[in-house]
């Protein structure tokens, strides 16, 4: 056996094996025995939320009011009563107590206008479902399970009236997407 290598021992053992198994079971006696097996498997909890529109959970959401004639690349312009599509969340659960998309704002649920200091309040929308303001931050609570490879929401923002007073420009505010268990 000097020629034969350990991986090539292991196979034909294994084939010898699984060859005699056959025989072990029809060479059982009348008295058998059953044994019941029970098989458990542990899956970890998992809860994720990836953005397809910003990097690691940040994203810079920028509006226009009058003329876009600096031509940020991904504004748009500022309209009342109008939704602005930002992209999707794909969001994947398999929890089964609830749990919180949290959005925490830089200027507290609010577009700037970084020149002027104009403010236009708006409402985050995630999956269709409005996310509760609460101080500088957007909650949506849930407790969707998901498909294996997620589900994705969209995420929109909802401008209501345009304060008369609001000036010309650009307006901005940063949001940081999260989710944990509650």
């Amino acid at each position: 056996m000097k020629g034969i290598s350990r991986t090539t021992i292991r196979s034909l053992l294994a084939i010898m094996l699984i060859l005699s198994l056959p025989f072990a079971v029809s060479a059982q006696t009348p008295n058998r025995t059953s044994a019941t097996i029970q098989l458990m498997v542990y899956v970890p909890p998992v809860l994720q939320l990836s953005l397809d529109f910003a990097q690691n959970g940040v994203a810079n959401v920028v509006g226009y009011l009058g003329s876009n004639s600096s031509g940020f690349k991904n504004s748009f312009e500022l309209k009342p009563y109008a939704v602005f599509n930002l992209g999707a969340a794909r969001l994947v659960s398999n929890l089964t107590s609830s749990y919180s998309i949290v959005v925490q704002s830089m200027n507290g649920g609010k577009l700037k206008n970084q020149s002027s200091g104009s403010e236009i309040s708006y409402d985050l929308l995630i999956g269709g479902m409005t996310a509760v303001r609460s101080g500088d931050s957007f909650r949506l609570v849930t407790a969707m399970k998901t498909a294996r490879n997620g589900t994705d929401l969209p995420v929109s923002i909802a401008l209501g009236s345009i304060p008369a007073s609001a000036s010309y420009g650009f307006y901005s505010d940063s949001l940081l997407f999260n989710v944990m268990a509650n």
